[in-house]
């Protein structure tokens, strides 16, 4: 057991993987968490040069630059965090650190899904709060926040519809966004691990692929006529398609995360120079 998980040598290998981390990525991760700073910045600029006077920011710019920062993340972290271990040199010497597959494994799960998270969370909400205060306080009417509770809200609202009298929707917004943080970020990571070059397009490529692969597999079986849902009208309620809506969330969910964890954990494991 010992050579799967040590917890003190696993602890020792984490705090090696989070310093590597903030190494290799701190600067991007406040660079991209900074968005609606410079969204902010870059705006006035624009202002000030045609209008010759500060402008208001509107509320969908504000929200653009969260969802960009949030898109970019889970894209540029893993690469620069964990692309070195396909590099002959470094990737020699991250495997020869003494610490076992599913430590590494382990190590990966948590900085990319809990550290990170909570980091770039951090660093954009003092953002948004140091932008509300500036279109307070010091530059008045040119910043309408805080923009990521608004955010939240929206999210909520239009997640509450999916509700009928005895059922609801199985997750909630915050859940559904940290899920997809964590689904984007280890099949980047995924590729970070996997390609030797080009690791981001190569990523990207390979996600276009799968989606066209599904989506002909569906439409193949849905042509040949053998798949049939044997439903009647009558049978079906509010109730019932939302158990069935969450089924299928829940199903999913444990598909793609049994396949991304079981594709690092052999890909780290099966590493070499």
């Amino acid at each position: 057991m010992s050579n799967i998980f040590n917890f003190k040598r696993f602890m020792g290998y984490f705090r090696h993987d989070l310093i590597s981390a903030w190494q290799n990525a701190g600067a991007s991760m406040i660079s991209i968490a900074c968005m609606p700073v410079w969204f902010f910045v870059i705006y006035e600029m624009f202002c000030l040069v045609f209008d010759g006077h500060f402008g208001y920011m509107s509320h969908g710019a504000g929200v653009a630059a969260y969802v960009l920062s949030f898109l970019l993340a889970p894209v540029f972290f893993p690469v620069q965090i964990y692309g070195k271990v396909t590099d002959k040199r470094l990737g020699s010497n991250w495997l020869l650190l003494p610490a076992s597959a599913f430590e590494k494994f382990l190590s990966m799960l948590l900085v990319l899904c809990v550290v990170l998270p909570l980091a770039w969370l951090a660093a954009i909400t003092a953002c948004d709060l140091l932008l509300s205060l500036t279109g307070t306080y010091a530059l008045t009417g040119t910043y309408d926040g805080p923009v990521i509770a608004s955010i939240f809200d929206g999210l909520d609202s239009a997640m509450a519809e999916f509700r009928t009298e005895n059922a609801t929707l199985a997750i909630a917004s915050h859940s559904a966004i940290y899920l997809s943080w964590c689904a984007d970020i280890l099949f980047f990571a995924l590729g970070a691990i996997f390609f030797r070059k080009n690791k981001i397009v190569y990523t990207f490529l390979s996600a276009m692929g799968i989606g066209i692969l599904i989506t002909l597999i569906g439409g193949i079986i849905a042509a040949s006529g053998n798949f049939e849902l044997n439903i009647d009208p009558e049978d079906l309620s509010e109730d019932s398609l939302m158990r069935t809506l969450n089924l299928i969330i829940y199903a999913l969910y444990v598909v793609e995360f049994a396949l991304l964890d079981l594709g690092i954990y052999f890909r780290i494991k099966t590493l070499k120079h």
